[in-house]
């Protein structure tokens, strides 16, 4: 009986290749993954430094009306760990559905440096934005996309 086989150093030579193989896509696999999670780790770490170095608190917010303009007062504080660049600055008025109902802007003067309050008197150009005892939400975005946001309740 003559049988053609492949002979056990042949058979041992090729599960060694074989294991070698899947042990290469294995750490190449392996090393593609950890590389991708360290890069989005490296992303969230820089994003969640700079929202902590950028911060900012509205203390005060009076929302005025008169039969002319409506006016807001707006006393902010920068509370992060970094100087907001001095630019425009975006104030976007809604009501309590948040729909927006206007969108002013006015310009930060100079830099803003960590700690320091300033006052923003945005005149809102025409009256009847606002309805007196109304509640309005104000959002401002400062340069550098640093936002802080409270309500106030229209007075005369």
């Amino acid at each position: 009986m003559n049988r053609k086989a492949i002979t056990p150093v042949i058979a041992v030579v090729l599960l060694l290749m074989m294991t070698v193989a899947a042990a290469g896509a294995a750490f190449f696999w392996m090393t593609t993954i950890q590389s991708r999670i360290q890069g989005q780790i490296g992303t969230q770490v820089g994003t969640t430094t700079t929202q902590t170095s950028t911060s900012l608190n509205m203390i005060s917010l009076i929302c005025n009306i008169s039969g002319t303009t409506d006016t807001l007062n707006i006393t902010i504080q920068n509370t992060g760990t970094s100087t907001i660049e001095r630019g425009t600055s975006a104030i976007t008025i809604t009501d309590t559905r948040d729909r927006v109902l206007k969108v002013a802007q006015t310009q930060l003067s100079n830099n803003f440096d960590q700690n320091q309050i300033d006052t923003l008197n945005i005149d809102l150009g025409t009256a009847g934005i606002m309805l007196e005892n109304n509640t309005y939400g104000i959002k401002i975005t400062l340069p550098g996309g640093v936002e802080g946001t409270s309500d106030c309740i229209a007075q005369n």
